[in-house]
């Protein structure tokens, strides 16, 4: 096993992890990974320029039952960014090579938007690395928009030399929470953007997982999957609309559904406990049905 990684980010929830790894990709770039509690291992992959801190809130749902390991995409956290564009593969590749240094020959893999599109690659190309398979506010296709990225989007990048990264979250915002959650509940909306402010993820990183994300489609290919999967998005996301989760759970034999109401992209956020207990089932229905090799 590698080297542990520094960990530079301390969340309100977050607390210290029992394990901490350094995974070396096929390219030999260094991805951390960190993991808490104990069971069954469940892997957990970020979207667009987030480190795996930003799973702060599902975490200790998750590892209050089981083994979860988060892991800071490349570019993000303490992982290293290689120079040049990104493929999804090149980012399923990283989150073999932590499944490899964490010793896991299968686990449960949960991703979320840009992380969701990673794990259908990883799933498609090492079906038997994977016990289940959570795909949350992602697509089977670019996101599940056409045209340039949203303005709000790069409109907060572009700012962010000029207000840090925590202010511009503020323009942002709107396409990731809920209408509920942002007149409702300030105090989560603060904790994001600290976090944000914390652990941000360099500009630098914007344009390579841009490149991946514009190339990726599954489509076609989704239909071969035979493992449990299961699919959340929330009714009110305004950056990957509904539709995208109603066709990518058609597109997968025996996927099941769950459309959250309320919820906007960030679900952990708007729906934290929703979250959790969709999730929490889930892995109880698949482990109970087919206890671990």
């Amino acid at each position: 096993m590698s080297a542990p990684a520094r960990g530079r980010f301390s969340g309100r929830i977050e607390s210290e992890p029992q394990e901490t790894g350094v995974a070396r990709a096929g390219d030999g770039t260094p991805i951390a990974w960190r993991s808490y509690g104990g069971g069954e291992p469940v892997v957990l992959v970020m979207g667009f320029m987030g480190s795996g801190h930003a799973w702060f809130r599902l975490l200790p749902h998750i590892a209050a039952g089981r083994r979860a390991i988060v892991l800071d995409n490349r570019g993000t956290g303490d992982s290293d960014r290689p120079r040049g564009l990104w493929s999804m593969a090149d980012l399923a590749a990283d989150v073999l090579a932590v499944l490899d240094d964490a010793g896991l020959e299968r686990a449960h893999v949960i991703g979320a938007s840009m992380g969701g599109m990673i794990v259908q690659h990883l799933a498609l190309a090492h079906p038997e690395r994977l016990r289940s398979l959570t795909l949350c506010c992602t697509s089977a296709r670019s996101g599940g928009r056409r045209g340039p990225p949203p303005w709000r989007m790069v409109a907060s990048l572009a700012l962010r030399p000029l207000l840090g990264p925590g202010r511009t979250m503020r323009v942002v915002s709107p396409l990731l929470y809920s209408a509920r959650t942002r007149r409702g509940s300030p105090e989560r909306l603060a904790e994001e953007f600290a976090l944000r402010s914390a652990d941000a993820t360099p500009l630098a990183t914007a344009p390579a997982q841009f490149a991946a994300i514009a190339r990726h489609d599954t489509r076609s290919r989704l239909s071969g999957l035979s493992l449990p999967v299961l699919v959340l998005h929330g009714d009110d996301d305004r950056l990957v609309p509904p539709r995208s989760g109603e066709e990518l759970a058609a597109l997968i034999p025996g996927a099941r559904l769950e459309l959250l109401p309320g919820c906007g992209h960030v679900l952990t956020t708007d729906c934290e406990y929703e979250v959790a207990g969709a999730i929490g089932g889930f892995l109880d229905r698949v482990e109970a049905s087919a206890p671990a090799r």
